[in-house]
C-alpha cells in the first residue's frame, strides 16, 4: 500500500501558479462514496488521482489514505465500494468492452483484505473458461451485513442458461450457488437478511417491453409472478422492500396520486392496501435503508435531496447534525454500527459540498475535506430558481444563474441529459465556471424530466424535437423578457441529450443562437433507435417501435439531415468509448457538414459517456472554453 498525506496534495496543487482558467473546475471530486467501517475505526474511499481512481482506506477523519488499489488510467471505473465486515472491501469495477460493432459496460468484483494486504478477483476458473467470459459481469446481491465473510453474487451460468445467485466468498472466492434460474430471471434482489425474494424478466414481444416480478415469501417457497407490467401502459411497480414476515411488498407506484408514492402491497391477495408516503408536489425516488439492510424510509427531490423517516428517532441524529452545521442541506453519508461515528455533507447551491465527522463518543467533530477542495475558498454566486408557464399552459421550473457585477451579460443554455432526468440546485462546478466566464446560465426542467410526477415526465415522451424543445425555446424567450440577459447573444450547450437539444436547435431555429456545443450528443435519432443495442426500456418513450411511419418520422428531428439549413459555429465532443451514444453519432455528423460548416470535432480517445477522468474532463473544458471565446 502506498500512503498519502491529502494535505499536502492539496495546498502543492492550490499554490501551482501556471494554472489554466479551468484547471481548477474541470475536477472529479477528490473523494467519492466516502464508507465508514462497521466498527467506526476507518474510512473506505474513492480517491480519484491524476493518474487514475485509487480505492483507499483511513483512520477515521484523517487525511494519511493508504492506496489499496488504482485502476487503469482510461479503462477502469469504480463503481462502488462497500465494506464486508471489518476487515474486506468489496469493490465493483467496470470498463467498456467492445461487441458487435459498439461498447458496452462490464463489470467485476474484487475484495481486499485489510489484514492480510491480500487482494483477490471474485470468480471461478468454470467462468474463465467460458470463450464470452470478457463479456460477463458480476453485480453485488446483497453484502450479507451479518456475516463477514460473504456476499451473494449475481451471475450469468451456463448450466442454468440464465443469472444465477451464488454465495461468494470474500477471502477465499468459493462460489456456492443459492439460487437457479429457472425463469430468465434477468435482476435479482435479496430482503436485509440475504434471502434471494425477489427478480425480474424482461420481455420483448410485438416491439413492446414487458416486466414481470417474481417473489417468493420465505427461502423455501416457490418464486412465483407478483405483478406484469408492459413498460409504458398503466400505473407504475418497483418494489423497494418486503416486511420482515414476508407477507407484504413495499411498492413505489403512481397509482391513484400520479406520482411515485409508497404503497403496502398484499402478496397474498396481489392487492394494493395502505398509501404509506405520497408527496404533493414530487416522486418519492427510493428507498432508505438502516445498516441491516431493514427499510426505514424514502427519499424525494425538491431543489435538493430530501429524506422522510418513518420513526422521528431515525430522523433526530441528521436533524440534529443539520442544527450544528447550520445548513438545511446537510446528509449523513454512512455511519458505523452503533450510529457514534458519521460523516455528514453539508451542500449548498453556490459553495462545494464539504463532508464533515463526527464522534458523538468522544463529543467531537469538525471539517474532514471538501468535494473539490481547489474551489472551497473561492466565492460563487447563488442560484436562482425560476418557474413559468409555457404557451399550452403546462408549468416549467428550473434554474438561472448570473455573473457578478455584468450588465445583461451573453447566454448560455443548459438543457440537462436524460431525458428522463432532471436539474437540481447543487453547485455544479460546470455551471459555476461557465459564470466565471461572465455568461448567464440557464437550465431548464422541460417537459419529460423526471422527479415532477407521472403527467409531467409521460408529456415528453415521443417529444425528442416537438415539445420538449419548445419548452426550452420558452424557457430562454421568458429570460430574455425579463431583461437581464442579452437578447441577442446566446449558445446552447449540453452533453447527451442536452447535446441532441443543442444540435436540434441548430436547424430548428437557425437564428436563435451565436453557436452550438453538443458533447456526446444525439445527431441521428431514427439510427440510434434502430439500432438494437440501444434497444430498452426508454426506446418506447422515443417513438412507438412498431410504427414505421413514426420511425421514418424521426429523420425530421436529427440534425444530420438538416445541415445546409445550419448557419452557426458548432463544436462536437465525445469519447470513442461511449457506452451510451456511440461517438459515430458525432464522427458521421462531422464528416457529413465539415465541408459545409464552420464546425470543429473533438474526439477523446477512451473518453467515456461522462469524462470520467481527469485528462479528458480537462480537454473537455479546455476546448469549450476556446469555442465560446471566439463565438461569443
Amino acid at each position: 500500500m502506498r500512503k498519502i498525506l491529502m494535505l499536502i496534495i492539496i495546498l502543492s496543487f492550490t499554490c501551482n501558479a501556471k494554472q489554466e482558467p479551468w484547471t481548477n473546475f474541470a475536477q472529479l471530486p477528490i473523494v467519492e462514496q466516502p464508507q465508514v467501517s462497521p466498527d467506526g475505526s476507518k474510512i473506505a474511499l474513492i480517491y480519484n488521482t491524476p493518474d487514475g481512481p485509487a480505492v483507499s482506506v483511513t483512520a477515521f477523519a484523517t487525511l494519511e489514505f493508504d492506496i489499496l488499489a488504482t485502476l487503469k488510467l482510461g479503462r477502469d471505473r469504480v463503481d462502488s465500494i462497500s465494506w464486508s465486515g471489518n476487515e474486506n472491501i468489496v469493490i465493483s469495477t467496470s470498463y467498456p468492452q467492445w461487441y458487435n460493432g459498439n461498447f458496452f459496460r462490464v463489470s467485476r468484483l474484487y475484495a481486499f483484505n485489510l489484514v492480510t494486504k491480500e487482494s483477490k478477483e471474485l470468480t471461478l476458473r468454470r467462468f474463465q473458461k467460458s470463450q464470452w467470459y470478457e463479456y460477463q459481469s458480476f453485480n453485488i446481491i446483497s453484502l450479507l451485513k451479518n456475516d463477514d465473510q460473504n456476499i451473494l453474487v449475481s451471475t450469468y451460468d451456463e448450466l442454468d442458461n440464465g443469472y444465477s445467485v451464488f454465495k461468494v466468498n470474500v477471502s477465499t472466492s468459493k462460489f456456492t450457488k443459492v439460487q437457479n434460474n429457472e425463469h430468465d430471471i434477468d435482476y435479482w434482489a435479496a430482503d436485509h437478511l440475504g434471502t434471494v425474494r425477489l427478480g425480474t424478466t424482461y420481455e420483448k414481444k410485438d416491439n413492446k417491453i414487458t416486466r414481470t416480478i417474481w417473489y417468493r415469501e420465505n427461502a423455501e417457497s416457490e418464486l412465483k409472478k407478483l405483478y406484469t407490467r408492459t413498460l409504458g401502459e398503466g400505473v407504475s411497480f418497483n418494489v423497494l422492500g418486503v416486511t420482515n414476515k414476508g407477507d407484504k411488498a413495499y411498492i413505489l407506484s403512481d397509482r391513484e396520486t400520479g406520482r411515485e408514492s409508497l404503497w403496502l402491497f398484499d402478496v397474498v391477495s396481489g392487492e394494493f392496501e395502505e398509501l404509506l408516503y405520497s408527496n404533493d408536489k414530487y416522486d418519492v425516488t427510493g428507498a432508505l435503508k438502516n445498516s441491516l439492510g431493514e427499510l426505514i424510509g424514502v427519499y424525494y427531490s425538491d431543489d435538493y435531496f430530501r429524506k422522510v423517516y418513518f420513526n422521528k428517532s431515525d430522523s433526530k441524529q441528521e436533524m440534529d447534525i443539520a442544527s450544528i452545521l447550520k445548513s438545511e442541506q446537510v446528509t449523513i453519508v454512512s455511519k458505523s454500527q452503533d450510529k457514534t461515528k458519521l460523516l455528514a455533507l453539508k451542500q449548498s447551491d453556490n459553495k462545494p459540498g464539504t463532508y464533515f465527522y463526527f464522534d458523538l463518543a468522544k463529543n467531537k467533530g469538525g471539517i474532514w475535506i471538501s468535494e473539490y477542495p481547489y474551489l472551497s475558498k473561492q466565492k460563487f454566486p447563488q442560484i436562482e430558481n425560476y418557474q413559468f408557464d409555457a404557451s399550452d399552459g403546462q408549468s416549467i421550473s428550473g434554474y438561472v444563474t448570473f455573473p457578478e457585477n455584468i450588465d445583461k451579460p451573453s447566454l448560455i443554455v443548459l438543457p440537462h441529459g436524460g431525458p428522463h432526468s432532471r436539474d437540481y440546485k447543487y453547485f455544479d462546478p460546470e455551471v459555476q465556471y461557465l459564470v466565471s466566464l461572465g455568461y448567464a446560465v440557464l437550465q431548464v426542467n422541460f417537459r419529460g424530466s423526471s422527479g415532477f410526477g407521472s403527467a409531467f415526465e409521460t408529456a415528453g415522451y415521443n417529444q425528442w424535437g416537438k415539445r420538449m424543445q419548445q419548452d426550452v425555446y420558452e424557457a430562454m424567450d421568458w429570460l430574455i423578457g425579463t431583461e437581464r440577459v442579452s437578447k441577442d447573444k446566446a449558445c446552447i450547450v449540453g452533453a447527451s441529450y442536452g447535446g441532441y437539444v443543442a444540435l436540434t436547435a441548430t436547424f430548428q431555429q437557425p437564428t436563435r443562437f451565436d453557436c452550438a456545443i453538443s458533447i456526446a450528443g444525439v445527431s441521428d435519432l431514427k439510427e440510434l433507435i434502430l439500432d438494437e443495442d440501444y434497444h430498452d426500456a426508454y426506446t418506447g418513450h422515443v417513438v412507438d417501435i412498431s410504427d414505421d411511419k413514426a420511425i421514418d418520422a424521426l429523420s425530421t428531428v436529427s440534425a444530420i439531415n438538416y445541415i445546409k439549413k445550419i448557419q452557426v459555429p458548432i463544436l462536437l465532443i465525445h469519447g470513442t468509448k461511449d457506452t451510451r451514444v456511440p461517438f459515430s453519432q458525432s464522427e458521421d455528423f462531422y464528416d457529413d457538414a465539415k465541408r459545409k460548416l464552420d464546425i470543429k470535432y473533438v474526439e477523446i480517445k477512451n473518453g467515456t459517456h461522462f469524462f470520467d477522468n481527469l485528462s479528458n474532463k480537462q480537454t473537455r473544458y479546455k476546448e469549450v472554453t476556446q469555442f465560446l471565446k471566439q463565438h461569443l
